[in-house]
């Protein structure tokens, strides 16, 4: 599949015909693959990334928090971030480095470095209370790593809630126009952010469930784990091409599965679910969070059947 690395919205002219625009497009954010025993499944990671790009991926994410970053050991990290580097060379690839501590997160950045990785996404150290410490962090962080800093917005995860102010500081500060906001209601706040940052690159995130509306408020790109990335990219190009109504029909579709796919503590097992149901990794195993159960599982085939879906390694869209 040829891949559209073309910048949907936000400032600046597009790239020409062949030109890379990294930070946009249709991310998607890899889960971390385990073998039935909890060990890691290398040979999944792989075949996972380069189904990735094959629906039509423009960038890679891993070791975010659906990538049970948290679970994994040192080494562990290093052999995802390389498994995932080589099954897809040339592909922008941008790696989880947030922790508790600032010389935690720079540690994981230079390990991401050394691993293969294009960018860092870094988020506020979890429950901060004080979110005007937040563009003090992000320039620590940033003046001691070499790569590009995508600063993420996910107080879900962190406890933190960054006003549109304080982010846009921390986009100065990390010396990067690129943020993955994922509070919501993440529209509004992207229209704030941009009147404040006119240049910022926002990805939206949350598995997909307020793409459209995302996009329609320029952010350049999703950047999240939606079992079927192929279908948020459709959303994007059609969007693109000022087709608005065919954007909103393509997500008003598949928002059931997406939302589904989305439920709190169980979304991720989910979601490994349907890739193993893609062919595309082994075994749906999680190490944090819980493994679907019969009566969830039997859910999901309702969801699929109403939406006459087989899953298959095959592109939904193409």
């Amino acid at each position: 599949m040829t891949q559209d690395r073309v910048r949907t919205s936000g400032g600046g002219a597009p790239p020409g015909p062949g030109a890379a625009a990294p930070f946009s497009g249709t991310w998607y954010v890899l889960p971390t693959t385990f073998a039935t025993d909890g060990a890691l499944d290398l040979a999944s990671q792989r075949r996972l990334t380069q189904a990735a790009v094959e629906w039509g991926a423009n960038g890679l994410t891993v070791l975010g928090v659906m990538g049970e970053a948290a679970a994994l050991t040192t080494d562990e990290r290093a052999a995802v971030i390389r498994a995932v580097a080589a099954a897809a060379p040339g592909v922008p690839l941008a790696v989880g480095a947030s922790s508790s501590a600032r010389h935690t997160t720079v540690a994981l950045a230079r390990q991401a470095a050394d691993c293969g990785a294009s960018a860092i996404m870094v988020s506020a150290p979890p429950l901060l209370r004080n979110a005007d410490l937040l563009p003090a962090f992000f320039a620590a962080v940033a003046s001691q790593c070499d790569l590009p800093v995508i600063v993420q917005d996910e107080p879900a995860a962190t406890g933190t809630l960054i006003p549109v102010s304080v982010l846009a500081e921390c986009l100065t500060a990390a010396r990067s126009p690129v943020v993955k906001l994922e509070d919501p209601p993440t529209a509004p706040k992207i229209s704030a952010l941009l009147r404040r940052a006119p240049g910022a690159s926002v990805f939206g995130g949350l598995g997909g469930a307020a793409a459209y509306f995302e996009l329609r408020r320029g952010a350049v790109g999703t950047m999240t784990g939606f079992s079927y990335p192929e279908v948020l990219r459709q959303i994007r190009i059609r969007l693109a091409a000022k087709d608005a109504a065919a954007a909103y029909a393509m997500f008003a579709r598949y928002l059931p599965l997406i939302t589904f796919e989305a439920q709190p503590g169980v979304g991720l097992g989910i979601r490994k679910e349907l890739l193993r149901r893609r062919g595309v990794i082994a075994a749906g195993t999680v190490r944090i969070g819980d493994t679907p159960a019969a009566e969830l599982t039997a859910e999901l085939d309702e969801v699929l059947d109403a939406l006459h879906l087989s899953p298959s390694e095959k592109p939904l869209v193409p």
